[in-house]
Parts: structure tokens; sequence; C-alpha cells
């Protein structure tokens, strides 16, 4: 029998054991799920290394037992479980910009360091990735040219942008002014920054357009999502 005959058998088997579980029972699916995942893995882990078509099959299954999609990986993907520390942050990093980009794209693709931690804590349960080690793969990502260099602003915070350019000065400018409260008028941006109404009317309006921030007619306020801790 082949490699790939016996990993076939093995999936068949554990799928007949799954069908055997109460389908209200999820948690203890999700268990037996893990365990027969590791068991795979274990069993056949040179098989898997070379098979693409299993990588893939078994990091579906992965997700549907509410693990990391890294093979090999039980509960938590932690820097302490790598041999090769490099590989630790290639995968960090990956996971970081695929929640940046798909997570900031409702403030226009910016978010303050501290928001986004906390969002990559929610979105990735199974990851032990202190604020420490996120800031270096953002850092790392900016040199590869993958995102813009993080923006340290006038109140100390860290705005990341996850675009594919560096957001124009006047746009960073105002950020900077309406990040003590995250909301900011118009007459209060000409005031603070001591510009022309006609330069000031151009950044909002780029800033609109971009959906960093929203606008109350109510109010005449911009408030910016992206700025509020």
């Amino acid at each position: 029998m082949s490699d790939k005959e016996k990993i076939s058998d093995a999936y068949k088997k554990f799928a007949q054991d799954l069908e055997d579980i109460e389908e209200e029972d999820k948690q203890k699916k999700k268990e037996v799920l893990k365990e027969g995942i590791l068991d795979l893995e274990q069993k056949y882990k040179e098989e898997i290394k070379g098979t693409h078509a299993v990588d893939a099959r078994i990091v579906k299954l992965r997700k549907e037992a509410g693990m990391p999609e890294l093979i090999g990986v039980g509960d938590k993907v932690q820097r302490s479980r790598f041999k090769d520390k490099d590989k630790f942050e290639q995968f960090l990093a990956k996971e970081v910009l695929e929640v940046g980009i798909e997570e900031s794209r409702q403030y226009g693709g910016v978010i303050l360091f501290s928001s986004f931690c906390s969002l990559f804590k929610n979105k990735r349960p199974n990851w032990d990735a202190p604020p420490k080690e996120i800031r270096k793969v953002l850092e790392t990502l900016a040199i590869a040219g993958l995102i813009p260099k993080l923006y340290k602003m006038k109140n100390k915070s860290i705005l990341i942008t996850f675009k594919p350019a560096e957001l124009e000065t006047d746009l960073l400018s105002i950020l900077n002014v309406a990040a003590a409260t995250g909301k900011i008028s118009k007459q209060g941006i000409m005031s603070l920054l001591g510009w022309q109404k006609e330069r000031v009317e151009l950044a909002l309006v780029s800033i609109l357009d971009q959906e960093i921030a929203i606008y109350d007619k109510k109010e005449e306020l911009y408030h910016f999502p992206t700025l509020k801790k």
C-alpha cells in the first residue's frame, strides 16, 4: 500500500469515528477531532510534509477543531516551541498582515497599535503573541515594504497603516490633532494647524474617500474610529 493510500484509509476511519459523535455535543467533537488530527500528523508527518493537498486538508480540519493552522501545533502557537525562531516570526508576520488588512478596511486601512494588539488577540486566540512580538514583525513588514512604516503620533500612540502607500503628510497632520479625542471639526483643524480653508477641505475629502473618518452633519464633526482606544 502506498503512502497516499495509507493516509486515505486513515482519513476514512477518522471520518467514521466522527460520525459516531452526537451532533449537539460540539465540544466533544472538537476534542476528538483535535486528538485525531494530532495522531494523523504524528503518524504521517513525513508524508504530509511532501503533499500540498494533504496539507490543505489538515489545515481545514484544524480550523474546524478550533486549532491553529500550523501543522504539529496543538493549542497555542508560541515562540518557545520553535527551534528556528525566524520561522515563528515568519508565521506571525503572515497572520498579522492577514488580520491587519482584513480588519482595518473599515477604518481606511489605518489602526492604532494598541487597538490592533487587542484585535489580533481576539481574531487569533490560539496565538501567544505579546505586543513586543507584534511590534517586531510589524517593523519587519515595514522594512520589507509590505506595509508603510509605523508612525509615532504626538500623543505617543503608534499608528499602523495596512496600505501599499504612505498616508499623505496632510492626513497624518490631521490624525495627529484629532488623536486626543478621536474627533475634530473643520474649524478646529484650521485653528490648530493654521491652514487655509481650501487646504483643510482637500485633506478632509481624501480622509472621507479612504473611510478613515465619518462626518456627522448635525455636529459638524469628523469622527475617527481608528483613534478610539
